[in-house]
């Protein structure tokens, strides 16, 4: 008949975690150390998604519980924890400086490339600068003379003049080029569906002149070759968002 010594468990108890009772003579085994290491690996894909850099965050979470002071034996589970910590530590800083750096270089981008369509609307270039509001892959080349391609259609000549007829276009005219228009605020680098877009809030040094604020969207396009270029989506005066009271 076998022995109490003989019925005893060859593997690790569950301990705390999974709500079974302890035996002192049998290390207890801590599952969030495992899941730790599970999420720390996982934690590898926010340098290729920010939303991805949650893992991390769920890494060092678990990794706390697992961590968590114990008494007698060394639980099961603490060294994976440990491996897991450092995985989520190293990819989620990593992740965040790249996504960090990235949208900091698009908005630098956005920033310089809304300057320029401004400077060129307020010349009075209005062919330039309904081709900097076209995808990439719909712009004219550069060697072609973009007067004679829109003289050179009806349909082509009444879109050039309804741009130029556009308010904030005229206003642009009247301001003149040549303006420091300064960023109301810091320059918002986003993602919608996929596609990266960039908010600007431009205010006009000369407060007494009309517009004393711009909005920009902008949008970031991948041409043909390869290369990401800057679209102007939209460009108006700024108009504050009225949010409704709510109806009780």
């Amino acid at each position: 008949m076998p022995t109490d010594a003989e019925m005893k468990p060859i593997v690790p108890m569950m301990g705390a975690e999974g709500g079974f009772e302890e035996d002192e003579s049998v290390p207890p085994l801590r599952i969030s150390g495992f899941l730790c290491l599970l999420f720390g690996l996982l934690s590898a894909l926010g340098i290729i998604g920010y939303p991805m850099l949650a893992a991390a965050v769920i890494a060092i979470a678990l990794g706390l519980v697992a961590l968590r002071p114990w008494e007698n034996q060394k639980p099961v589970g603490v060294t994976p924890a440990r491996i897991g910590l450092v995985l989520a530590v190293a990819f989620g800083s990593c992740g965040y400086l790249v996504h960090t750096m990235k949208s900091r270089t698009l908005g630098k981008q956005a920033e310089y490339f809304a300057r320029q369509y401004l400077d060129v609307a307020a010349k009075g270039e209005f062919a330039i600068a309904m081709e900097l509001k076209k995808e990439p892959v719909n712009r004219l080349p550069l060697h072609m003379p973009l007067m004679d391609h829109y003289q050179s259609s009806e349909d082509n000549m009444k879109a050039l003049e309804e741009f130029k007829a556009d308010g904030i276009n005229q206003q642009l005219t009247d301001v003149g080029p040549g303006v420091q228009w300064e960023l109301g605020e810091p320059v918002r680098v986003f993602q919608y569906y996929g596609m990266q877009q960039a908010e600007l809030l431009f205010l006009n040094p000369n407060s007494n002149q009309e517009p004393k604020k711009i909005y920009m969207l902008m949008k970031y396009d991948i041409d043909p070759q390869g290369v990401g270029q800057w679209r102007v989506d939209q460009c108006r005066p700024y108009m504050k968002r009225l949010v409704a009271e709510s109806i009780l």
